[in-house]
């Protein structure tokens, strides 16, 4: 490919994602056009650094984030809600954001240059531990369980227990909560006439394992918050919450990518798994997912164990997922809601539903489980 393919490709990257969060993020959605606007590929060839698995505009963007969360008096840096704490101004002009843009890379290149070479986008927003708890309340976990996130990033929703989560009916005809109100509080809209249930079993201890753990204890934590959208002040906020949190409450991180922390996992003793993956499994190649899957129907053959993921099915085709959803072009965007029960060899299957990606609702499928061997 020649180096004007590879920008041509780089700046429709950016128009695509701009496009898929206009509506959520409209700055991000400035900035991500704006780089994809440049006359100049100066900026986006900055994510020529990065290893292929992480070519995407969201890495560059959380990078220039990073620094400018670091160097707030800059002119850039006073364009972002994530700075200043007041909402997004629509009437922004796109070209004095390129010259600011072009100003703000300039000044930080080599710092730019070295985040999108070793750095990885990963936040694992906590919202998704709302629908992690639903999950699991729909049948409890054996008591003292082990909880295991294999993609963790900072181990936050190894607290998805601890956070104080209220469900709302969508039509208001309904409320209920759990959680300890001490802790973050998570909020999750959800279509059903009745409440669901909510209470889940305790775990006897709590593992992440992620290729690049994050230390909440260090200026790690500012990567987190680069890697939220700028102008999605209330996530920027619950985040600092839990990274207090985990800071207070420490769990066992360790460094392992998805297949290196089954080969952990495999020779762990503990009576019974409860094991979870949140928007993790859509960045290993297909191959690798495959691989992920059949390892763990595997392991549930030989132990019982549960497995609950929040994952895309356009991006997991080597997933279980309702096949109502993954054929549907515009449903397999969504991020659905998969709970897998593996006891004396058995599997059990349950399509849930799907999410809002960030965990702010949660639609429940309305087929029955289903249930089958183990036998892929």
């Amino acid at each position: 490919m020649s180096t004007g393919d590879s920008d041509r490709e780089i700046a429709a990257m950016f128009h695509e994602f701009a496009e898929s969060v206009s509506a959520r993020a409209p700055f991000c959605a400035d900035i991500a056009h704006a780089i994809g606007d440049d006359s100049e590929p100066t900026v986006r060839s900055l994510l020529n650094h990065a290893p292929q698995p992480q070519q995407r505009p969201v890495l560059l963007l959380a990078a220039i984030h990073y620094l400018v969360l670091q160097h707030q008096k800059t002119t850039l840096s006073q364009l972002y809600p994530s700075v200043t704490g007041t909402p997004h101004v629509a009437s922004l002009d796109r070209n004095e954001l390129v010259a600011d843009l072009h100003e703000f890379c300039d000044t930080y290149r080599d710092e730019l240059g070295d985040l999108v070479r070793t750095r990885h986008t990963q936040t694992n927003d906590i919202s998704r531990s709302a629908l992690l708890r639903l999950a699991l309340a729909l049948q409890p976990a054996n008591e003292n369980s082990t909880l295991i996130d294999v993609g963790c990033s900072a181990g936050l929703n190894l607290h998805l227990d601890a956070y104080h989560c209220t469900f709302t009916a969508e039509n208001g005809s309904w409320i209920t909560s759990a959680g300890d109100t001490a802790a973050p509080a998570l909020r999750c809209s959800v279509r059903a006439d009745a409440p669901p249930d909510i209470e889940i079993g305790t775990f006897a201890g709590r593992i992440g394992f992620d290729p690049h753990p994050i230390d909440v204890d260090t200026d790690d934590a500012i990567w987190l918050l680069a890697c939220v959208w700028p102008d999605q002040l209330d996530r920027i906020e619950r985040l600092k919450k839990a990274v207090a949190w985990a800071k207070a409450h420490p769990v066992d991180l360790r460094t392992a990518d998805a297949l290196a922390a089954l080969t952990q996992i495999e020779e762990m003793r503990d009576d019974h798994l409860t094991i979870i993956n949140s928007w993790v499994l859509s960045y290993l190649s297909l191959d690798d997912q495959h691989s992920y899957r059949q390892r763990l129907e595997a392991l549930g053959r030989r132990r019982n164990l549960t497995w609950v993921y929040l994952e895309q099915p356009s991006t997991t085709p080597a997933l279980r997922h309702d096949e109502q959803i993954a054929r549907d072009p515009q449903r397999s965007e969504l991020t659905a809601v998969t709970r897998i029960d593996w006891n004396d060899g058995k599997s059990h299957t349950r399509h849930l539903g799907t999410m809002h990606p960030h965990g702010y609702w949660f639609h429940p499928s309305a087929l029955k489980p289903h249930l089958s061997s183990s036998t892929p």
